[in-house]
């Protein structure tokens, strides 16, 4: 039984092998294009960014993508005051047609709060001051991408994900100086249209 296993999938396989050869993804394993996005669309405060996007297709399946935005807005919901910029790389797993792909998108990276953040880099509650002393948080974007190929090489791209952003973030007692630290994980609707080139 397990022989017979192992000789069907290896039939699949070898039958697959010419057809995948010919698609487009890995005819051209490059793909570079530009991005439109939002962060925070769930909500009146969202605010726009422009970017670039690179991937690298690793099989008809799989891809590496990486992306970089920068928001020129002075807003992030109620959390960040300043000009902010992001950073991802991660990986692109799913299926693909002629003319559509569906994917799932893990990419890990970094968020960066601009310099014009002091308005809330420190807050006195009571006795105790809570400071935001980091410009840079981990971060990580997950979510669906959806593709469609007008042409052999062009791409539009649709992604819609939620960016979740680790705060790092220090105290200090007034009373004893004892000092303290804290994360807060928060959540951010993030929708992205692009169009690229693969070649």
């Amino acid at each position: 039984m397990l022989q017979r296993f192992f000789f069907t999938a290896a039939a699949v396989l070898l039958l697959a092998a010419p057809a995948a050869a010919q698609s487009p993804a890995e005819e051209y394993r490059y793909e570079v294009g530009a991005v439109f996005t939002a962060i925070g669309a769930d909500d009146s405060d969202s605010v726009q960014g422009l970017g670039v996007r690179f991937g690298y297709n690793l099989t008809e399946h799989f891809a590496v993508d990486a992306e970089t935005a920068f928001f020129p807005s002075d807003r992030l919901g109620n959390n960040l005051i300043g000009q902010n910029a992001q950073g991802f790389v991660g990986l692109k797993a799913g299926a693909r047609t002629k003319y559509v792909g569906l994917f799932a998108k893990a990419r890990p990276g970094v968020m960066f709060i601009g310099s014009s953040t002091s308005g809330f880099d420190c807050s006195t509650r009571g006795g105790f001051e809570l400071c935001r002393p980091e410009r840079s948080h981990l971060a990580l974007d997950a979510g669906l991408v959806a593709e469609f190929y007008p042409t052999r090489r062009a791409i539009i791209r649709l992604d819609v994900g939620d960016t979740i952003i680790r705060f790092r973030q220090a105290g200090r007692n007034f009373f004893d100086g004892a000092e303290t630290g804290s994360t807060d994980l928060t959540h951010n609707l993030q929708v992205s249209v692009g169009f690229g080139y693969r070649f």
